[in-house]
């Protein structure tokens, strides 16, 4: 399945963002600080429940705001399939996490059903900054 819908309500530097996708490559181009790398984050979210830059969620809120969505539509156009994944968070409490509109039993039933691999300058930091780095990294 791909990612071929995306859409942010108050997520990090965004009031509200929709972006339609295509199979393959999608390239994002933009200004420094204009929204590049939280585009990857929201995608990570999908992915993963969780940011893959901020180690609190409730630092993805928008500043001003008091919560944060984030909605992605993935497709199989072979199998005339698609699902619809949303993370959302409001301030003070628990982040919720649907697929086509209901909430998962078990969070573990969500990883690796939309496998993402992001490669970071920060990665190297694992080996650089020793042990500790890399305990707090697989917890």
């Amino acid at each position: 399945m791909t990612l071929d819908q995306l859409h942010l309500l108050f997520f990090k530097n965004y009031d509200e963002a929709s972006l339609s996708l295509s199979p393959g490559i999608n390239c994002f181009i933009g200004d420094n600080g204009s929204g590049k790398t939280n585009l990857l984050d929201a995608i990570h979210y999908l992915s993963l429940t969780k940011s893959a830059i901020t180690a609190s969620d409730a630092l993805s809120i928008k500043q001003g705001a008091d919560f944060f969505v984030v909605k992605g539509r993935f497709s199989a156009p072979e199998a005339d399939k698609s699902e619809t994944i949303q993370v959302s968070l409001r301030a003070g409490q628990k982040k919720t996490i649907t697929h086509d509109k209901q909430p998962y039993e078990r969070l573990a039933d969500h990883i690796g059903r939309y496998p993402a691999v992001l490669i970071s300058p920060y990665d190297t930091d694992l080996i650089r900054q020793g042990s500790e780095e890399r305990r707090r990294y697989f917890d």
